[in-house]
């Protein structure tokens, strides 16, 4: 994606988002808010990690939907967070150690885009 394609998207996220986002509510509070929702919808309790993969899964067919459609995908890509927030909730994680868990992962790899898509040294 260029440059100028991203500053659109973000400007039109900005757009679509100060009308139901204060402007000064940070990711943590954000985190907090769709944990608590989660909670008070007896989605932790009465649902299994089983049930939340497949509700990602869905959420990842209308996202793989908006992107070959060329639609915005901000609204599918926050689904996805969601469920994720769910099942790391489920499993008493939080999205901040699993993302520095990942980090931890990859800030070192190193490998090379083939066909688009960044192939591991250890798999080329």
């Amino acid at each position: 994606m260029s440059n100028s394609d991203h500053l659109a998207r973000m400007k039109m996220w900005e757009e679509t988002t100060s009308n139901t986002i204060p402007k000064n509510i940070g990711t943590k509070t954000l985190i907090e808010n769709i944990t608590q929702w989660h909670h008070d919808r007896n989605l932790i309790e009465g649902s299994t990690d089983k049930d939340q993969y497949c509700k990602l899964i869905q959420e990842a067919g209308e996202l793989s939907d908006s992107i070959c459609k060329g639609r915005d995908v901000s609204d599918d890509i926050g689904d996805m967070i969601v469920v994720l927030i769910n099942i790391a909730e489920r499993n008493k994680l939080s999205i901040s150690s699993c993302l520095e868990k990942a980090w931890n992962d990859i800030k070192d790899r190193k490998g090379q885009m083939v066909d688009g898509v960044f192939v591991k040294e250890a798999d080329l």
